[in-house]
């Protein structure tokens, strides 16, 4: 580079030294042809030196990806095999009616999507009676699609309490058993299976639907919170809440900062479904690269309780 800057700067001096000297022909001819060498011997070492860099950079990077892939996709590959992708998570959230029998708690409605590579020959949702959260983890099974916990005082077989809409696999209803009941920690769980036709089990790529409500206590308190968690790989997830304008939010703040990432996080995005004065009614989360088991994405709302 030193050796490059010095011959440009020779040659510069030769060409305007050259352009001094036009009362002697043969002198500024020389320095004008000596000159105009260096200058260009100079240009061309100076682009093919930083051409050779970037192509060094660029093939030391390659090499290093290449390693990377090689080490880490045997890893990678079954985690993403058994993921669940284009995972779709939409909330309602509206308060009882006049006479409801619990009217401290709101209704949560729930609607939920994904596509799965393989399917089990049954799938469960469990509903969890219970103040202890090791509860959930007798129900970390591949076949177990949705846990959810209320509290313990509730009834999880009364379907003001709890209510599975729909469970769909390629937009076809499956087929329901009747619901059976275990002893958790801090309560008790009513156990849904549904059956999945064989057909349906020996073709690979699925879409499965499922739709559920659910009560969650507000009382007369400003602050809700509510939150997700993933017990399985996820891929391009998007969560969404709609809040009813009768719980009178007067804020919304939404949270993805305790999810754990697969590889790289790019591209996430966290913000307000509407413009004010709408802001504080809708929140969206989107995800695109992989989820591991365990990350949470929360929405708080304040509210008016005067």
């Amino acid at each position: 580079m030193l050796v490059n800057v010095l011959a440009l700067t020779t040659g510069l001096v030769c060409v305007v030294a050259a352009s001094l000297l036009t009362h002697q022909q043969v002198l500024a001819t020389v320095l004008s042809l000596i000159g105009g060498a260096f200058v260009s011997a100079a240009v061309v070492t100076l682009a093919i030196g930083s051409l050779t860099v970037r192509e060094t950079t660029e093939q030391v990077d390659s090499a290093v990806l290449r390693g990377m892939q090689d080490v880490l996709g045997p890893v990678r590959d079954p985690l993403f095999s058994g993921a669940l992708s284009a995972y779709r998570y939409d909330c309602l959230l509206s308060p009882p009616p006049t006479g409801d029998s619990h009217p401290d708690y709101v209704y949560q409605s729930f609607r939920i999507s994904y596509r799965i590579e393989t399917l089990p020959k049954t799938v469960t949702i469990a509903c969890l009676a219970s103040n202890d959260d090791a509860g959930l983890d007798g129900f970390t099974g591949p076949e177990c699609l949705l846990r959810w916990m209320i509290d313990d005082n509730l009834d999880p077989d009364d379907p003001e309490i709890f209510t599975i809409g729909a469970v769909r696999v390629d937009n076809r209803d499956l087929e329901r058993k009747p619901p059976t009941h275990e002893t958790v920690s801090g309560g008790r769980a009513r156990i849904d299976q549904f059956s999945v036709p064989h057909d349906a089990q020996v073709t690979v790529g699925h879409l499965v639907e499922l739709s559920i409500t659910a009560r969650k206590y507000v009382g007369n308190d400003r602050r809700i919170r509510v939150q997700a968690q993933v017990f399985r790989h996820v891929t391009d997830a998007e969560y969404r809440l709609v809040i009813d304008p009768a719980l009178r939010p007067t804020r919304l703040s939404i949270n993805a900062s305790e999810i754990s990432a697969l590889g790289a996080a790019h591209g996430a995005s966290v913000r307000a479904t509407f413009p004010a004065p709408f802001n504080n009614s809708a929140g969206l989360i989107q995800l695109p690269f992989p989820l591991q088991p365990g990350s949470v994405m929360a929405f708080t709302i304040d509210r008016d309780v005067s």
